[in-house]
């Protein structure tokens, strides 16, 4: 989701005015690359800090390793004309994940696994002390007494839902991006004048 910020009345008629100077473009992107630093912390201490699982609808994830937390970063502003553009976002595989939601199918499968036995060929189980895995069986290694089992599983369906931390935390600040660009045009149009 593309958010775009918006400029208090007097900063859009200064922009008009002076149809835009270069000086200007430039310090609308140092302005940016500020705010963009406000609304990274915002979404790191907000959206990806704490112990999870949380509801979706929080769009917070649980810390586990610090690894999306630590990656999370905003692109220096490009300007681009009257434009200036710039992304918050993260490089690990799984953010997007997150960011958007992901459903897997898991395809029903067929196989053989050798699981080990005692010298009569019964079944030896996992040791009772394992509390609710004390009734599996266990896989045999090479040098176990053992028995081929097939097995054939169903298919199923994996839904990791969207969360949004990042495109929540961006649009949360929005206007206060919006509010801080436009006082830093118009104090630099006023020092210029």
């Amino acid at each position: 989701m593309a958010g775009q910020i918006q400029l208090s009345e007097e900063a859009q008629r200064i922009l008009r005015d002076l149809e835009a100077p270069e000086w200007m473009m430039e310090a609308m992107a140092g302005s940016m690359k500020r705010e963009n630093q406000f609304t990274l912390s915002k979404i790191q201490r907000d959206y990806l800090t704490g112990r999870g699982p949380f509801p979706p609808e929080e769009h917070k994830l649980g810390v586990r390793s610090s690894r999306l937390r630590g990656a999370a970063r905003a692109s220096d502003p490009v300007v681009s004309g009257t434009r200036v553009q710039s992304s918050i976002g993260d490089n690990v595989e799984y953010a997007a994940i997150h960011e958007f939601g992901w459903r897997i199918v898991h395809k029903p499968r067929t196989g053989t696994v050798r699981l080990r036995t005692d010298a009569q060929g019964n079944l030896l189980r996992q040791a009772a002390g394992t509390g609710a895995l004390g009734h599996l069986a266990i896989f045999a290694k090479a040098e176990h007494k053992r028995v081929k089992v097939q097995f054939q599983s169903k298919g199923f369906e994996t839904v990791i839902p969207e969360r949004a931390p990042f495109r929540t935390g961006i649009g949360e600040r929005l206007d206060a991006m919006g509010r801080g660009m436009s006082s830093d045009l118009v104090a630099e149009w006023r020092a210029r004048k």
